[in-house]
């Protein structure tokens, strides 16, 4: 009887000093000698503090430049998908308002290759808002003396033709065959629509169907007053249930001034340029009439800058 009391006190107390054992130990680790890394690699890092290393990457490629490096210290971290994490830290700094580093974020996610329409606005605001305004003031006093112009035609050409009503009377028989023609001709005021344009719409081409693309396309090139490709432009496209602006540019290896848009739905779209006076292409139907070979239709749209 004393022997069982015995041994139960011998392992009780064995349990009690293995459990003060352990709580020692825990403390001297965690608090008086706790583990300190020093010069541990990025790859080996939190999922945040690895965030927090991208947004510094981004801020030291927008002083530098060195793509290189960029790419380099990008790959030491071990993402999966370096473009995809940059691009994903752009959308959270955007959300929350950061704008330095939404901007170095952008820059670094468009070099690396990235092709979203959403960083083409930070990339255009630091090089196009400063350069326009000073140089347009002093071309704003010639607009007055421009503007006054375009009128002046307008009023002389009304008093000709009741001139020419008033001669006619008396040679009823010879003379209504030429009136006719300077008023038809009157009328076709292209050449002053034309200057009112930004962008005039020189071809609107149904490309029919192919089967290189994945799926139907409205293919648009948008061009300079020499006829090179523009990039930066933004391009709206209306459709069913659909209201869409895209920039062009993404694309390069195509043309400067090209981009495409994917048409999901089926049924008449229009294309024009945003923020812009242009003409419109419309009617740009789409529906399943190609054939299984060749499934998906092309649609091929072409602007050109109007010269002031």
């Amino acid at each position: 009887m004393l022997g069982g009391l015995r041994t139960k006190h011998v392992v009780l107390i064995i349990i009690v000093g293995l459990i003060l054992g352990l709580g020692l130990g825990l403390l001297l680790t965690w608090q008086v000698w706790p583990v300190q890394y020093y010069d541990t690699d990025p790859v080996d890092l939190k999922a945040e503090h690895k965030d927090d290393y991208v947004v510094m990457i981004a801020a030291a490629y927008a002083q530098d430049r060195d793509l290189g490096m960029a790419s380099f210290r990008l790959g030491q971290l071990g993402l999966e998908d370096a473009k995809q994490s940059v691009l994903g830290l752009f959308q959270r700094y955007g959300e929350a308002g950061y704008t330095e580093e939404t901007q170095s974020l952008a820059l670094l996610a468009y070099d690396l290759g990235v092709t979203d329409v959403a960083l083409l606005p930070y990339l255009e605001e630091p090089t196009a808002t400063p350069e326009p305004t000073p140089t347009e003031s002093p071309t704003a006093e010639p607009l007055p003396t421009v503007t006054p112009v375009p009128p002046t035609p307008t009023p002389t050409e009304p008093p000709a033709e009741p001139t020419a009503t008033a001669t006619q009377p008396a040679p009823t028989a010879t003379q209504p065959a030429p009136t006719a023609t300077p008023t038809t001709q009157e009328p076709a005021t292209t050449p002053t629509v034309a200057a009112d344009l930004d962008y005039q719409l020189v071809e609107q081409t149904d490309l029919g169907c192919t089967s290189e693309r994945d799926g139907h396309y409205i293919l648009v090139y948008v061009r300079d007053e020499e006829d090179r490709g523009l990039a930066g432009v933004q391009v709206l496209v209306k459709g069913p249930d659909v209201e869409e602006t895209f920039y062009t540019g993404l694309k390069p290896e195509v043309d400067a001034g090209f981009a495409d848009f994917a048409v999901t739905a089926s049924g008449s779209y229009s294309v024009e340029i945003a923020g812009a006076t242009s003409q419109v292409a419309q009617d740009l139907s789409f529906d399943d009439s190609c054939e299984a070979a060749m499934p998906h239709r092309l649609w091929q749209v072409v602007f050109k800058r109007v010269s002031d």
